[in-house]
């Protein structure tokens, strides 16, 4: 499985989502598997995270190379992501030393650059750097991690669901540790933990509550 590689290299990139379950159920006809993350819905992000996300989502495809010897369509969703991120951290959030603090309006229209041609020039060849370094760097980490990397994929595929605790079981916590209080998770996301009514914390994390507290004391009772 190609998808469980690139949940994998998560595990070891500080700025990833943390994986809460990932499957290779197939869930209609376009999605060969689904992994679900705890979800942190942040309304910035630093260089670093777009980073590891980044090299994550590359994660598919770098494995679809190291353990096929080919490369399929399949990394179709993953690449529209990183292509959008990219141009984005180039384009309008000034994270590019050679573009600059420039913001462009690429909406106004769709025909005219707000920029010229030779700048244009230079956005393509850093958006493609951008990438080209980072899957370098996701090739790199799933090669030293070959072993561990298979075998949490055959495990997947004898059990077609993994959970989290079943990811720790075979590779032992994280490295960079991990938010596990739902306090800590809502954090900086802009929302009210007073208010227990659900509306204003972030939809993806209402009803998590219960379950991080679990996971929390279950934690908590291994190491007393």
């Amino acid at each position: 499985s190609s998808g469980i590689n690139a949940e994998y290299g998560g595990w070891y990139l500080k700025h990833a989502h943390p994986l809460l379950k990932v499957s290779i159920v197939p869930r209609g006809k376009a999605a060969l598997g689904y992994a679900q993350y705890l979800p942190k819905e942040l309304s910035l992000h630093s260089l670093e995270q777009l980073q590891d996300m980044i090299c994550m989502t590359l994660g598919g495809r770098a494995s679809e190379e190291i353990f096929f010897g080919t490369i399929t369509t399949g990394a179709g969703d993953d690449l529209q992501k990183v292509t959008k991120w990219v141009y984005g951290m180039i384009t309008q959030y000034g994270m590019n030393k050679e573009i600059g603090n420039l913001s462009y309006d690429l909406n106004q229209n769709p025909y005219i650059k707000p920029f010229s041609e030779e700048t244009s020039y230079k956005i393509d060849y850093e958006a493609k750097k951008y990438v080209d370094e980072a899957y370098a760097r996701t090739l790199e980490l799933l090669r030293e991690k070959r072993a561990d990397v298979v075998k949490v994929a055959e495990a997947l595929l004898s059990k077609e669901v993994l959970t989290k605790e079943d990811m720790v079981a075979m590779l032992g916590e994280r490295p960079f540790g991990e938010k596990t209080s739902y306090e800590d998770i809502v954090a900086d996301t802009g929302s009210e933990m007073e208010d227990n009514t659900g509306f204003s914390v972030p939809a993806g994390l209402r009803g998590l509550a219960d379950q991080l507290e679990k996971e929390r004391k279950k934690t908590a009772a291994k190491k007393s």
